[in-house]
C-alpha cells in the first residue's frame, strides 16, 4: 500500500510539472516578440530613434544581405544578421533576403558591390551599405576588439531612403573657428542626415547663401567685421537661422563687440565670465561640467535618457527682456557653481567666488530663441570644444549638438536619441593554468558532480 501511495504520487507530481511547463509555454508563446535583452551592449534593443525610423516606413523595403562566408567573419555576419532582423520583426513592410555573394553575381552587378553589403531596396531606389564599415577596431585591433556603427548607419539609410527632405548649413571660417576638419565626425553625421555642409568665407562670398537653412559661427576666436555683421544680419533677417556656439578668448569682454551685439538681437548677453563648477564637474576638474537641461524639444528626450553633454571652459549667458523672440534656457550649471569673470587670475589657477563680482550659479550655458509665432530662430551655446572630433564621442555631446541642428532644420523626426556604438567582443588570452583550470570545471568537475549525485539518489532509493 505504502508503495501504491509512493507511486501515485510521483505520477501526480510528474503530470502537474509537465502541465506547468505546457501552461508556461503557451504564456510565453502568447506575448509575441516579447524578448529581455541580457547582452551587456545591449546588443538587442534598439534606440529610440530606430524604432521611429521603422515605425515611418510605409512602404515595402527589402533589406538584402549579401555575405561572403568564410571562417573569419562568420560573426560579424551573424552580428550583422541579427541588427537587420531586430529591424524586420517591428515591421511587417521590412523584409530581409539573404544571400552568399559568391553565389550571387547578377546582385552583385546589379548593385555595383564587391565585397558583404546590405543593400536597401524601395521601388526603383536602392542605397547600399558596406559592411565592412560598420566595424571599426579599438585601440590598435591587435586583440580583436572591434566597434559595431550597424544600427547607426542602417538607420540613417532607411531615414534617408524615406525622405528626399535635404537641407544646407554652413559654417563660418575667418574668424579661427572650429573648421570642418576638426569636426569630421559632426559633419559626417549631418551628411548622413541629409544635412549638406560647407564652409563659409564671409569677406570672400560677400553674403551668407541663400539657400543656406542654418548659419554656423562655432569657437569664434576673432570679432567679426562690421561689413560681416550687415551681412549676416541681411541673412537671418530672410529667414535664414543661427548656431552660435561660443569659444573661450581671454579678452572676450573688450574685443567682442559685434559677436555680443548679434548675440543681444536674440536677448541673450555675454557675461563674459568662465563657469567653474565644483559639483556637477567631471573628473577633468570644475571647468568641465556635466550640466543640467533646461525642459526644451531639444533635450526632452536627452534629458529622459540621462544623456547630457560634458562641456569645458563655457562662458556664462544671461538674458534680458525683449519682445521679438521667446527665449528658452537649454542647459545650466549647478546652484554651487559660478562665473569667473577674473579671466586673468583663472588663467592662473587662481579662483573663487567673489559674491560682488562673478555671476552666481545656476550658470546659463545655452538659450534657444524662437520667433513669436514658435519658429526656431538661434540657438546660442557657451561653449563650442563638445564638437571637436577629440570631444564629440562623450557623453551626449553628439546627441545635442544634432538635436540642436535637427531642431533649427525644423526635423522634428530628429529630435530623438541617437543609434549607439556598440561595443563589439573583445579576444582573451588565456595562460595555460586558466586554460586547464576552465578544461576541469567544465568538462570533469560538473559532470562528476551530477554523477555522483545520481549514484547517491541510486542508493538511497535502493534501501528505501
Amino acid at each position: 500500500m505504502k508503495k501504491w501511495l509512493s507511486h501515485t504520487n510521483s505520477t501526480v507530481l510528474s503530470v502537474a510539472v509537465i502541465g506547468i511547463f505546457i501552461l508556461l509555454t503557451l504564456f510565453l508563446n502568447s506575448l509575441g516578440g516579447f524578448q529581455l535583452d541580457l547582452t551587456s551592449n545591449k546588443q538587442y534593443t534598439l534606440s529610440d530613434q530606430s524604432l521611429t525610423a521603422i515605425k515611418n516606413v510605409k512602404d515595402d523595403v527589402n533589406i538584402l544581405v549579401l555575405t561572403v562566408e568564410n571562417a573569419n567573419n562568420t560573426v560579424l555576419n551573424r552580428e550583422v544578421t541579427d541588427m537587420v532582423e531586430e529591424y524586420t520583426k517591428r515591421n511587417s513592410k521590412l523584409k530581409i533576403k539573404q544571400y552568399n555573394l559568391t553565389q550571387e553575381p547578377a546582385l552583385a552587378s546589379k548593385y555595383g558591390i564587391t565585397g558583404s553589403s546590405i543593400v536597401l531596396e524601395q521601388g526603383d531606389q536602392h542605397k547600399v551599405i558596406d559592411i565592412a564599415s560598420l566595424f571599426t577596431a579599438t585601440g590598435d585591433g591587435s586583440d580583436g576588439s572591434y566597434q559595431f556603427t550597424g544600427e547607426e548607419k542602417l538607420t540613417q539609410a532607411l531615414m534617408n531612403m524615406s525622405s528626399t527632405e535635404m537641407h544646407k548649413m554652413v559654417f563660418l571660417t575667418g574668424h579661427e573657428e572650429l573648421s570642418l576638419a576638426q569636426m569630421t565626425t559632426l559633419q559626417s553625421s549631418l551628411e548622413q542626415n541629409n544635412v549638406q555642409t560647407e564652409e563659409l568665407q564671409l569677406n570672400q562670398a560677400g553674403k551668407v547663401p541663400e539657400d543656406a537653412d542654418v548659419l554656423a559661427i562655432i569657437g569664434p576666436q576673432r570679432d567679426l567685421s562690421d561689413t560681416e555683421m550687415k551681412a549676416i544680419r541681411t541673412y537671418l533677417s530672410n529667414g535664414g537661422k543661427l548656431l552660435l556656439s561660443l569659444g573661450f578668448v581671454e579678452d572676450m569682454k573688450s574685443s567682442w563687440k559685434n559677436i555680443d551685439a548679434l548675440m543681444a538681437d536674440y536677448g541673450v548677453v555675454d557675461e563674459h565670465a568662465v563657469m567653474v563648477d565644483n559639483q556637477q564637474a567631471s573628473t577633468m576638474g570644475p571647468l568641465w561640467v556635466v550640466p543640467e537641461y533646461g525642459i526644451h524639444a531639444i533635450t526632452d528626450k536627452l534629458a529622459a535618457s540621462q544623456l547630457y553633454p560634458m562641456l569645458s571652459l563655457s562662458i556664462a549667458l544671461t538674458s534680458k527682456e525683449q519682445d521679438k523672440y521667446t527665449l528658452s534656457p537649454l542647459m545650466h550649471s549647478s546652484n554651487d557653481s559660478y562665473g569667473e569673470t577674473n579671466i586673468g587670475g583663472l588663467l592662473q589657477n587662481e579662483t573663487t567666488n567673489d559674491a560682488e563680482e562673478d555671476i552666481q550659479g545656476p550658470v546659463e550655458l545655452g538659450y534657444a530663441a524662437d520667433t513669436t509665432d514658435g519658429k526656431p530662430k538661434a540657438v546660442i551655446l557657451g561653449s563650442s570644444i563638445f564638437m571637436q572630433d577629440s570631444e564629440i564621442a562623450n557623453g551626449g555631446n553628439r546627441d545635442f549638438i544634432l538635436n540642436t541642428v535637427n531642431y533649427l532644420s525644423e526635423k522634428e523626426n530628429g529630435l530623438t536619441i541617437r543609434p549607439r556604438v556598440q561595443a563589439g567582443y573583445e579576444m582573451a588570452y588565456l595562460n595555460g593554468e586558466q586554460a586547464r583550470t576552465i578544461f576541469f570545471v567544465a568538462i570533469v568537475a560538473f559532470p562528476l558532480i551530477f554523477v555522483i549525485i545520481g549514484v547517491l539518489l541510486w542508493w538511497r532509493r535502493r534501501r528505501v
